[in-house]
Parts: structure tokens; C-alpha cells; sequence
């Protein structure tokens, strides 16, 4: 059996406090599982981080029973826990915040991984949920057809977290003047792309083949990161000019937003785990007022279809 690290062992060895730690954890920019309440870090991420070699790390399915099981796993508590692996919003972020604080605690950990390796985690039953945001260019339309095609045979449902903004990144003032998908091929331009497998990476390279842009043709094409957030620092700390994000991610670091599109992103579930009470809890949380009011404090969110269940079988 391996070893794993505490929150406090883990900071130690990467030399900042705990706090840091758990930002990292909660951004999904070092991946983490907990046993019972305790989070709990493989030492072999540890060593990825470092080394700066996060994205070679393929992070091992989040705990708990066999991945065989249909029914949603729990703790030593008896407390449902629901293991999420998906694509990365600061919005599902708050959502588990939500659901640690509901009248029944919900355990949960969660892993940023992209849309497309969160509908075959969930499909492989290593996650009882997965968020999305895939576009068809066929139907026009977001996510449905994807679990249709992946998920065949089996009940399941689509429930909308929230439709929100994307558009380019970048520094305060926008100096390099960056406002169309041809400008990212500008001399001396930086981009910062997201990870393969992302709804984000599929709509860039869907825009980028609509207006015949090769990315060879991009500097900083190959750089990816896995989260909105990650990406944000880098052009805040002046690693890169620019890079496709939500806008909630640019305003947290004062960074400018120039929007591109707008996308709906939805949360899956299948199996048993939509007759469970831990995903009967999430769509209670999902459609309360103050969780409602919390995303729109935050700006490039469109919550009028926060909480409708947009398919079911």
C-alpha cells in the first residue's frame, strides 16, 4: 500500500504554509483525496510538481470502492461522497463549498482533468459526476450529444451548473492589442493554451480551423495548463500574454477580458448516483438562493438556467 502525505507533510516538503497547500488543491493545480475528512497527497505528485512535470502526472482515480460499483460510495462516517472529475470552473469550485456546508455534509474530492476525460471517468464509474462543456457542431448544441454517444444504455442525467463567458486573457490595458483569433499569430505573442481533452482546447482548435489559423503558427501553442485560474497567473505574472479563460478568473487578478463566446456548462451524473441522496442534495444546493446569488457576485455568469435538468432517462 502507498504511503500518503498530510496537508501539513505535503506543505512542509514544498516550503509553503498550509494555506497555500490547500489553494493549490482547491484551484486542481495539485491533485488530492481524502480519507474521511483528512486530505491526503500522493507523495509521486509531490515529486510532478516540483519538477514541473504536472502534465505527464496521470492522477490516480479518486478512492473508495471499486470503480465497478454503480452505488455512490461513502465514508467511515456513513456520509455520501462524491468523487468529481471534470472540467475546471471557479464556479464548481463554490458548489462544493456549498455542499461541505448543507445540512447533510456531502465529503466529496475533485480532480480537473477537462470535459472529455470527465465523461469517460464517469462512464468507467472512477467518478459519480462530471462537469462539461463539449460543443457539437452538428445538433449546436452543448454536452447532450457527447453523453448520448459515450453513454449508451444507461440512465442518466444533465442538470446545468451555470452558461457563462469565455474570451482572451490578458495584461491590464491590453498592450499587445489582442481582439481576434488571427492576433495570436502576432510576432512575439505568448499564448498559453489549455490542456488536450478540454471543452476549452476543442473550441480554440474548432475557431482556429474555422478561420484557417494552423497552430504552428501560434507561439506558446504546445504550453498547456489544466485550470482557468493557472492560466491566469501565468499571464498575470508575465509568463504569457494571453490565453482562452472565463472571465471570473481574469477579474479575480485584475486582468483584462476580451470575450469570444458564450457556453453552457452542465454537471452528468448516471446510475444509481442520481437516485442517491448525495445528488439529490447537489440539485437542492444547485437551485437555493444563496448559492444563486454567490455566482452572481462574480462577473460572466449567466444563471437562468442554473439547477433546470436538461436531460433525464
Amino acid at each position: 500500500m502507498t504511503l500518503t502525505l498530510t496537508a501539513a507533510e505535503a506543505a512542509k516538503i514544498l516550503k509553503v504554509s498550509t494555506y497555500t497547500l490547500y489553494e493549490l488543491v482547491k484551484r486542481g493545480e495539485l491533485p488530492a483525496h481524502h480519507i474521511g475528512r483528512q486530505l491526503r497527497i500522493d507523495p509521486a505528485v509531490l515529486e510532478h510538481y516540483l519538477h514541473g512535470t504536472m502534465s505527464t502526472y496521470n492522477t490516480p482515480a479518486a478512492v473508495t470502492p471499486s470503480t465497478n460499483s454503480s452505488v455512490m460510495p461513502s465514508n467511515v462516517a456513513g456520509l455520501p461522497t462524491i468523487r468529481f472529475i471534470g472540467s475546471h470552473d471557479p464556479v464548481v469550485e463554490l458548489l462544493f463549498e456549498f455542499l461541505k456546508h448543507a445540512p447533510m455534509p456531502v465529503e466529496f474530492s475533485v480532480s480537473f482533468k477537462g470535459s472529455m476525460n470527465g465523461l469517460i471517468a464517469l462512464y468507467r464509474r472512477e467518478a459519480e459526476i462530471t462537469g462539461m462543456h463539449l460543443w457539437d457542431n452538428v445538433s449546436k448544441d452543448y454536452n447532450i450529444s457527447h453523453v448520448k454517444h459515450v453513454i449508451a444504455n444507461e440512465s442518466v442525467c444533465i442538470v446545468n451548473l451555470v452558461q457563462r463567458e469565455q474570451g482572451f486573457i490578458v495584461a491590464p490595458g491590453n498592450p499587445l492589442q489582442l481582439h481576434t483569433w488571427e492576433d495570436l499569430t502576432k510576432e512575439g505573442v505568448r499564448f498559453i493554451n489549455r490542456q488536450k481533452g478540454s471543452g476549452t482546447r476543442l473550441r480554440v482548435d474548432s475557431y482556429l480551423q474555422t478561420e484557417k489559423i494552423s497552430p504552428d503558427r501560434i507561439f506558446g501553442y504546445g504550453q498547456e495548463e489544466t485550470t482557468h485560474s493557472a492560466l491566469a497567473c501565468l499571464i498575470a505574472n508575465g509568463q504569457a500574454d494571453v490565453g482562452v479563460g472565463v472571465k471570473s478568473a481574469a477579474q479575480r487578478l485584475g486582468l483584462d477580458f476580451i470575450p469570444l463566446f458564450q457556453e453552457r456548462y452542465d454537471l452528468v451524473s448516471m446510475g444509481q448516483t442520481i437516485k442517491s441522496v448525495g445528488w439529490k442534495q447537489l440539485l437542492n444546493v444547485l437551485n437555493s438562493p444563496g448559492f444563486i446569488q454567490a455566482i452572481n457576485q462574480q462577473n460572466g455568469y449567466d444563471t437562468s438556467l442554473t439547477g433546470k435538468i436538461l436531460y433525464d432517462t
